[in-house]
């Protein structure tokens, strides 16, 4: 008997990647989704992969600059 998968570790389908990114053409999903911190994978098609939990837990990038400035001290 198969475990039932936990719903934010399954993988989008293309059609909702699709939707999600507004994009049907794989380069520019891939583009989109970087652009917004969604980690992702690249299947050897070339299609981005990822999973619900990726998708609502975007990466927050931050820049080296925005920290405190402690030239002062």
């Amino acid at each position: 008997m198969m475990a039932e998968p936990i719903p934010e570790m399954t993988f989008l389908t293309e059609q909702e990647v699709e939707f999600i990114t507004g994009a049907k053409i794989a380069s520019l999903q891939i583009s989109i989704l970087a652009k917004n911190g969604i980690n992702h994978i690249v299947d050897r098609n070339g299609k981005p992969r990822l999973t619900w939990y990726q998708l609502n837990n975007p990466v927050r990038y931050v820049a080296a600059n925005d920290g405190p400035d402690f030239s002062k001290i």
